[in-house]
C-alpha cells in the first residue's frame, strides 16, 4: 500500500477513531460517577512512541498514532497499578485489533498527577496467529 494510499485510509477511520475514544469515555465517566471505580479516566489520541520498534503496517502518522488512557481525577494511580490497567486493556483481543486496525501503534497509560506512566507496543499483543500458528 502507497504512502498516499495509507494517508487517506487514515483519514476515512479518523471518525472511527473519535467514535473509539468517545465510547470509552462515556463509559469511564458512568463507572466514576456509579461509585465503581475511584478513578475518573479519559482516552485520547496523542503522539505514539517515535522509536520505530512501535511501528507497523496500519500505524498512523507519529504525531497521531498514540492512544493515552489518563486518571484525570480521584485517587492517585501506584506504578502496580497502571501496569494491571495495560494488562486488563491488552486481555481483551477485541479490543487490542480494533487499535492496532485503527492504526495506534502506542498504548500509553498514565497518571496525570504524577507524571508516571507506562508505554506499550500494540502490535505485541495483536496475536498474529491463531490457526494457523505453528507449535511443533
Amino acid at each position: 500500500m502507497g504512502l498516499i494510499d495509507r494517508f487517506i485510509k487514515w483519514f476515512r477511520d479518523s471518525a472511527e477513531r473519535r467514535r473509539f475514544i468517545n465510547e470509552f469515555n462515556a463509559n469511564a465517566r458512568g463507572a466514576f460517577q456509579s461509585l465503581s471505580v475511584d478513578t475518573l479516566m479519559e482516552a485520547r489520541a496523542c503522539s505514539g512512541n517515535s522509536d520505530s520498534s512501535y511501528r507497523h503496517e496500519l500505524s498512523a502518522p507519529v504525531i497521531f498514532s498514540g492512544i493515552a488512557i489518563e486518571a484525570k481525577a480521584g485517587t492517585e494511580i501506584p506504578l502496580d497499578d497502571i501496569i494491571l490497567i495495560g494488562k486488563i486493556i491488552f486481555s481483551n483481543q477485541v479490543l487490542v485489533r480494533r487499535m492496532f486496525v485503527l492504526h495506534w501503534d502506542t498504548l500509553i497509560v498514565r497518571d496525570t498527577r504524577t507524571g508516571k506512566y507506562i508505554d506499550w507496543r500494540i502490535r505485541d499483543f495483536v496475536n498474529f496467529g491463531g490457526l494457523l500458528d505453528e507449535r511443533r
